[in-house]
């Protein structure tokens, strides 16, 4: 008689969707971030599926009671995925490392950490690999950031003040990343608001380690890969809160400590980690020169090619930056992972001179379904959700509309977002600006930079 049992996988799958998103203002007003309409598609989907299309048949995924509710009715009824979802719920403004240590008896293997906001190209398979064949106790994926975001390549681009100013405005927070040259090992991993004047870094690791390469333009993508026994340095010390602010930073710094230093109570786990892979470790302690550093401690991470891209969205420009690039992501097929452009129907195509059309939509557009659309309206470079109102004469650029917006006729948007079941009255025109769910902007209301809401959702 057999008997079943459980397959033990090679890593798990955390991903941490309990962001409330007081950054992104008033966009999470009724709609929680990680199910915040990417290109008509909510933003926890694209994690999702990056980790279905890595083989993974398990996830772990970590909510707040401000989530909970949205992200569970989601998951349970309204999305269909290979992977099956596991819920586990924790207090609002618990920190990302606090959550791991919630979980930690769920953690039987090494494990990967995703952000629910982040969207990506690259292939996870890839940082697995960089990571096993290191043994690495932890593997971070890095994407390069370009300037202001746009490609020089591209001359029109680069021409374009409308599109320089767009991109400027989207600049991610990243740290300084020390990596070596040759095997990508992470040396200094130091956050830019705890550096005042200037970056120190230590003679030793300099003299250890010669051919490290300082980068400023390196963004974090919020893809972790750790070793099991990271759990046991998070349980045991309780003073990690954060794994960006916190635990990565230890672990990095951890590389470099003499294993003496290691023994002390509060390294306990890393200890055992250096005394099992290590044999000599008493010996080099009782050394009297110091190693270089701890082999079996070693940080990794993947920089992809500078055609892949990842970047999270946690604020408002982030968000519009992502409604404008995710039209170019393609899956591993070279398939689109959303569909633009707009297929006019019949009775929107014109009788008149030249067989123009009613309207215009333009080829980098997105648009929901059983949407409505004025006649001599043009539609360019903007996400469309479903059965959105779109009056008569109106123009809308660069600009989201999530669903069952209605925008009267001749109203004039740039670089606007506006939330469900938002209202535009007539001859309006608005710049830059952000729109809550359910608001009403009065008629020939001329604004710019400006964040129209119902409520105070930061309070």
């Amino acid at each position: 008689m057999s008997t079943q049992t459980r397959i033990k996988p090679e890593f798990q799958a955390i991903l941490l969707a309990g962001g409330a998103g007081n950054r992104m203002y008033p966009l999470p007003e009724k709609t929680v971030k990680c199910l915040l309409p990417v290109c008509n598609r909510p933003l926890i989907t694209y994690q999702l599926r990056m980790l279905e299309n890595t083989g993974l048949k398990e996830c772990i995924v970590v909510v707040t009671e401000h989530t909970a509710q949205q992200v569970s009715s989601f998951l349970n009824e309204k999305f269909e995925c290979k992977i099956r979802c596991i819920i586990h719920k924790v207090d609002d403004y618990t920190g990302t490392a606090d959550a791991l240590r919630q979980i930690a008896d769920r953690i039987i293997t090494d494990f990967i950490v995703v952000s629910a906001d982040v969207i990506t190209d690259c292939k996870l398979l890839v940082v697995a690999d960089t990571h096993r064949s290191n043994d690495a106790v932890a593997t971070l994926l890095f994407s390069k950031v370009k300037g202001s975001g746009v490609d020089v390549k591209d001359k029109k681009s680069s021409k374009n003040p409308a599109k320089k100013k767009q991109e400027a405005a989207y600049q991610p927070e990243c740290n300084f990343i020390g990596l070596e040259q040759d095997s990508g090992r992470v040396l200094v991993y130091t956050a830019k608001a705890d550096v005042e004047d200037s970056l120190s870094v230590s003679k030793r690791l300099l003299q250890s380690h010669p051919r490290m390469t300082l980068h400023s333009q390196l963004d974090d993508a919020h893809i972790y890969i750790f070793s099991h026994w990271v759990i046991k340095v998070i349980l045991q010390d309780k003073s990690i809160s954060s794994i960006q602010n916190e635990l990565i930073p230890y672990l990095v710094k951890a590389q470099f400590r003499c294993p003496e230093d290691l023994k002390e109570e509060k390294s306990k786990a890393v200890w055992s980690r250096v005394d099992k892979n290590f044999a000599q470790g008493e010996a080099l302690g009782m050394s009297s020169v110091p190693p270089k550093s701890i082999d079996s401690l070693l940080c990794m991470s993947y920089v992809p090619d500078p055609s892949k891209f990842s970047f999270r969205v946690n604020t408002v420009p982030a968000y519009k930056h992502a409604n404008r690039e995710v039209v170019n992501l393609h899956d591993s097929e070279g398939k689109p992972i959303v569909e633009s452009g707009y297929v006019l129907p019949e009775e929107a195509k014109a009788t008149g001179k030249k067989g123009k059309a009613a309207f215009n939509v333009g080829k980098d557009c997105v648009i929901g379904d059983g949407v409505q659309i004025g006649v001599k309206t043009n539609i360019k470079k903007s996400v469309v959700g479903s059965y959105c109102k779109i009056g008569e004469k109106c123009r809308i650029s660069n600009c989201v509309l999530m669903d069952h917006v209605t925008i009267e006729k001749q109203v004039t948007l740039s670089d606007t977002v506006v939330c469900s079941n938002a209202h535009i009255q007539a001859m309006s025109s608005l710049d830059n600006c952000e729109v809550g769910a359910n608001y009403t902007v009065p008629g020939k209301t001329k604004s710019k930079k400006e964040q129209f809401s119902t409520s105070n959702f930061m309070e």
